[in-house]
Order: C-alpha cells, then sequence, then structure tokens
C-alpha cells in the first residue's frame, strides 16, 4: 500500500506544473510621469531587480488624476504577480481630495519599499524671498500673488495648504500629475513655488542653483538640506508621510510576494545602487509589507484632518 501511495506521488509531481515565477517579464506599473522621483528611482531599482528576477523588467508609465490612473489600469490586469504597481503610500488616500472614495487598500498587497520621499518646498532662484520665514512675510503682504504647484503628492500638497490656513495667506495651489511638470512649471516661470522629492527633477535643479529650497514639509529631516525644519519643528501639527513602495494584487500568488520582496531587499544592498542613489543624495532602505501599512496610515492623517475621511 505504501509503495503505491509513493508510486502515486511520484506520478503526480511528474503531471502538475512547478510554479516558478516569474515565468515572464514583470512589468512595473508606474502610475506617474516619466522623469519624475518616483519614475526616475524606480528605474534605478529595476535595473538592479532585473537581474535577481531573472527576467526583463519593464517600465509602463501610466499618469493622470495624482497616480489613480495608474491604480486603475493596474487593477484591471492579471492578478499573477507580473504585474507590479509602483506606488507612493500616501496616493492611496488622494481621491478624497477630489471629492470621490479613497483607494481600497485591500485590493493590494504590499511587497516593500524602498524609499522614505522626504517632501520639500522650492522656490524660484531669483524670488525675493529666500528662507521660509521670508517666503511667509511676502506672501502675507502679497496676497493673491504666488502661485504654488504639486509635484504629485497630493498630501504633502494639503501640508501646505494647511499651513497657509493657518497663516491665513493667499496662495493659489495647482495640482501637477508628477515631479517633472511641476518642476518644467516652475523653470518656465509658470509657477513660484513647487513641492517635490530627494532626486525629483526640483531638487536637481536645486542642486544647480536654478530653485531655491525653503523647507520639508515631510515628517524626516533631510541631510543634504540640514538648516531647514520639518513642519512640527515650525510649530505646524501636521507634516505629510509618503513611502515609494511596489504593491501587487491582493490576490497574487504569495511566491510572487516572496521572490520580489527578496530581490528587492538583495537590490538596495548593492553597491552599485547604493552609489547611484548617493549621487542624488537619496538614501534607499528595505522596507517590509508592515512598515509600507504604517505609511499609508499615517498618510490618511491629513485626510482626517481636513474632515474628508472618516
Amino acid at each position: 500500500m505504501k509503495k503505491c501511495l509513493m508510486a502515486g506521488l511520484l506520478v503526480l509531481s511528474m503531471v502538475l506544473p512547478v510554479y516558478a515565477y516569474p515565468d515572464r517579464p514583470v512589468t512595473m506599473l508606474v502610475p506617474y510621469n516619466a522623469g519624475g522621483s518616483l519614475d526616475s528611482m524606480t528605474r534605478i531599482v529595476v535595473e538592479f531587480m532585473k537581474k535577481e528576477l531573472g527576467k526583463p523588467v519593464i517600465i509602463n508609465n501610466r499618469p493622470g488624476a495624482s497616480g489613480t490612473i495608474g491604480a486603475d489600469a493596474f487593477l484591471k490586469t492579471k492578478p499573477d504577480g507580473h504585474t507590479v504597481l509602483v506606488f507612493p503610500t500616501s496616493s492611496f488616500i488622494t481621491p478624497v481630495f477630489q471629492g470621490r472614495e479613497p483607494i481600497n487598500t485591500a485590493l493590494f498587497k504590499p511587497v516593500g519599499g524602498f524609499i522614505k520621499s522626504e517632501r520639500v518646498l522650492f522656490g524660484r532662484a531669483d524670488a525675493p524671498y529666500k528662507n521660509f520665514n521670508e517666503l511667509i512675510d511676502y506672501a502675507r503682504k502679497h496676497p493673491g500673488t504666488l502661485k504654488f504647484g504639486s509635484g504629485g503628492s497630493t498630501d504633502t500638497a494639503y501640508v501646505f495648504k494647511y499651513i497657509l490656513k493657518k497663516e491665513q495667506l493667499d496662495i493659489n495651489v495647482t495640482l501637477f500629475n508628477g515631479g517633472a511638470p511641476a518642476a518644467a512649471a516652475i523653470m518656465g516661470k509658470h509657477v513660484d513655488l513647487i513641492e517635490g522629492g530627494i532626486g525629483s527633477p526640483g531638487d536637481v535643479a536645486a542642486k544647480a542653483g536654478k530653485l531655491i529650497p525653503l523647507t520639508i514639509l515631510s515628517d524626516g529631516n533631510v541631510a543634504k538640506y540640514s538648516r531647514l525644519k520639518t513642519p512640527p519643528e515650525l510649530g505646524y501639527n501636521y507634516a505629510s508621510s509618503v513611502m515609494f513602495a511596489f504593491f501587487v494584487h491582493a490576490g497574487a500568488p504569495e511566491a510572487s510576494v516572496k521572490v520580489l520582496s527578496r530581490a528587492l531587499e538583495v537590490s538596495l544592498k548593492n553597491e552599485k545602487l547604493l552609489e547611484k542613489f548617493t549621487s542624488r543624495g537619496v538614501t534607499p532602505k528595505f522596507y517590509s509589507g508592515d512598515d509600507v501599512v504604517k505609511s499609508i496610515e499615517s498618510g490618511q492623517k491629513v485626510a482626517k484632518l481636513y474632515g474628508i475621511l472618516k
């Protein structure tokens, strides 16, 4: 009887296919414009991840509606782990700022994060203000004359709007689809201020002396801008929390999550990858799925602050 059972199991193992992931190219869906901070940093990570995965990795940019168009497109793909959404954790609550329901986080499974994106407020180099206090003073004396553009992080834009509300300032706020169009707008003098992440086009322009960093808008200090303070350090109650992370469908095979997570973690330890990020003033780090969930929850606070998220 035992011999028959063993023989049956052997035959069954020869008939049933062994699940191997990935068995074809992996698509990284980036819901923002090419050239922005999320896109450019994803491309660096993917360069090393594809070596770990042993398959080609394709970048697919699907910008629009502050990331929600790309997220919707992702949800229409097969839940087999071969399409990965690269998403800022704060973007899950972006729709509530547009009068819609937040993105249902239950439809996504976090693979891991790779960057804690600290957001910075930048001004034009030719502006009459050179620091945050001078900006506040200038805006108070010139109501309605300044224009601010979001670099794609809606909750960061609302942090700035919160500051405007507390200071009773009149500054026009425009939401862009990503860091690249926001940087183009300020360089073209269509707006006076933008927010952007470290490594974004705005940050690169600041390094070249074309923009001036005025303050941090997120919850962590930035070594390269050590003189700048965070909103809580300036006396404001809220700062944004943005983490760049990978997600698969909630129903994706667990094996795909493990393989992707391992490939991400190993890639982030590669010395050549670290050198590329260091040249941008960015320090990548592997964040677990639990860390990603905590960042999502933290990012919901600004919506609750405005009373638009229950």
